[in-house]
């Protein structure tokens, strides 16, 4: 696997775990913000876990790729989604822009890294 693409995966990683923490302590910026874009009450508890688990995905995904591959695809889907919410919001593009980079650094480790481990020699 190449060394570089292994590096973004691991900085992803860690930046989601960064991300879980923010969005898990309760700040008047971050619930005023998600009642801006809508996201309901019920399922704000999951975006922490979301995260977490992603971030252990693509970890565990350098040593059982196929596992790298579904959490990096869902993490483009994952932010692909976030962008999108964010430009109907009608926010400012340096916040949504943060969640295109995590997409694309998850397109690139899909692309780069855990497809090409799992596709036959």
């Amino acid at each position: 696997m190449p060394e570089r693409t292994e590096r973004l995966a691991i900085w992803l990683a860690a930046a989601q775990v960064v991300d879980a923490i923010g969005n898990s302590i309760p700040r008047r910026y971050v619930e005023a913000h998600l009642d801006h874009l809508g996201v309901p009450d019920r399922l704000r508890p999951a975006l922490p876990v979301i995260k977490v688990t992603t971030a252990g995905g693509l970890l565990v995904g350098l040593k059982l790729p196929r596992l790298g591959a579904l959490t990096s695809a869902a993490l483009v889907a994952y932010y692909a989604a976030a962008v999108r919410f964010h430009m109907l919001s009608g926010d400012h593009p340096v916040l949504w822009i943060p969640a295109a980079v995590f997409g694309a650094g998850a397109a690139a480790t899909l692309t780069n890294l855990y497809l090409p481990a799992i596709r036959p020699a």
